[in-house]
């Protein structure tokens, strides 16, 4: 029953807007991974090159800024030449967003949003074939594991953009693309028990998810003896995966784990092999940087992403706040694409409510990226009766306005938590120079 839905699924949804294009993309990318490194590098500054020509044309803001440094798009013959544009920064984005918009595109185009893991957040547009080229992506990569679009995919997950408010219309959707849902704000023993009776019965082909919630849910697992979830495969993002959550995915599931490297200004960037090797994917080309320098071989530097197939608000040598580096060494399983050696600075914490229940870190994200008086904010959260928020905003907010921020916090966490907001005008950075946006004493301590 369940692959004859996938079947049905997958052939009507040729039938729906983007259902072609995706299925384009997807022959393609399926083509191109086997392309040799010398080919993927011509392929790749062919794209690079069309695609500054194009945002000199067409958008404003890159038109000016090269214009301003006597930049030219015949100038970019080779990558070195490439490494000589300006780098493009999330505040580069937020100050110009709409000045970045191809003029063209500006009906077709519509916002999206960051996460903000580092308490700040970053509106850009995007169109639908954003998600087309994205959905090809990851069917591509999944495929490496026997995964087909339409097989049932659980996730342990909370982002409330990707997630169905269970409305009519939404439990359709749902059923239609054989999804269920763990929400990963909001665990507890309750809702980790009947997922799993759930996924026992319903027997899903793959689980995507944050690390940190399938750990806990995991765990959960192990210790009741329930072994009989066996998915294809696990497909972890948003965060960074150790080895000993590898090897308890593998004790529990029993199956391939692959971690996804993502974005929401680009989607899926990296996906790793059947070798455990991270591959950047074709549409995006990756660079290290090292004080304004390309990264030597194997050293750790910032990552500046170019998209070769957003057109709508185009993404050249973008800087994310994330360090990566970048491996030398090819990957044996064949394909031509760069690979990460590893991505650095990804992980995350729970917060816990003093009923137990475990609240995944961005949760926060989501309370204050819809305040716009807030620039950041860092919480800490020393036990399970106190939460204490830093923030900075760059306007002055009153206390009532304190007061609504407390009561939507304490309404998912509980009354006998007692959250503190403090108005502060600077939060330090940790040594490395990076900004934690949650820190917690508080360990989970019920499984």
């Amino acid at each position: 029953m369940s692959n004859m839905h996938g079947w049905v699924y997958r052939n009507l949804r040729r039938l729906w807007p983007g259902g072609i294009e995706t299925q384009k993309h997807l022959r393609e990318l399926k083509k191109m991974q086997w392309l040799s490194h010398e080919e993927m590098e011509k392929w790749q500054l062919e794209r690079i090159q069309h695609i500054v020509k194009y945002a000199y044309e067409n958008i404003p803001f890159y038109r000016e800024r090269y214009g301003r440094e006597d930049i030219h798009p015949e100038d970019i013959r080779s990558f070195k030449d490439f490494q000589a544009l300006p780098f493009l920064t999330k505040q580069d984005v937020n100050s110009n967003r709409e000045s970045m918009v191809a003029p063209q595109m500006r009906k077709k185009a519509f916002i999206n949003m960051t996460g903000g893991s580092t308490g700040e957040s970053m509106r850009f547009y995007i169109d639908n074939s954003f998600w087309w080229w994205n959905q090809a992506l990851e069917y591509r990569c999944r495929g490496w594991y026997g995964v087909k679009e339409g097989d049932k995919l659980a996730w342990c997950w909370g982002d409330s953009r990707d997630m169905y408010d269970w409305n009519w219309k939404r439990r359709l959707k749902a059923f239609i693309t054989q999804q269920k849902y763990l929400n990963a704000y909001s665990l507890t023993e309750e809702k980790m028990r009947a997922f799993a009776e759930m996924l026992v019965e319903w027997r899903p082909i793959m689980v995507r998810a944050y690390v940190s919630a399938l750990e806990l849910f995991a765990r959960y697992l192990k210790d009741r003896g329930i072994f009989d979830i066996r998915p294809k495969l696990i497909e972890t993002t948003a965060e960074k995966i150790t080895v000993y959550q590898r090897e308890l995915f593998d004790e529990v599931f029993g199956c391939p784990v692959a971690d996804c490297y993502t974005g929401r200004e680009f989607g899926t960037i990296a996906y790793e092999c059947e070798q455990g090797r991270l591959h950047v994917c074709e549409t995006r080309f990756p660079e290290i940087i090292v004080k304004g320098r390309a990264a030597r071989p194997g050293e750790l530097g910032e990552v500046a992403l170019t998209s070769l197939s957003q057109y709508t608000m185009p993404f050249i040598r973008y800087k994310n706040d994330d360090m990566a580096i970048l491996d030398p060494e090819p990957c044996p399983c064949g394909r031509g694409t760069p690979v990460y050696k590893e991505i650095v600075g990804r992980i995350f914490d729970f917060l816990v409510s003093t009923e137990g229940k475990y609240i995944h870190s961005a949760y926060l994200m989501l309370v204050f990226n819809t305040k716009p008086e807030v620039v950041r904010f860092q919480a800490y959260q020393p036990d399970k009766r106190h939460l204490d928020i830093q923030v900075v905003c760059k306007e002055k907010v009153t206390e009532a306005w304190k007061d609504e921020v407390i009561a939507e916090i304490q309404s998912n966490f509980g009354k006998d938590i007692r959250v503190a907001i403090d108005i502060v005008d600077h939060i330090e950075l940790t040594r490395a120079g990076k900004h934690r946006f949650v820190i917690s004493d508080v360990k989970p301590d019920f499984l």
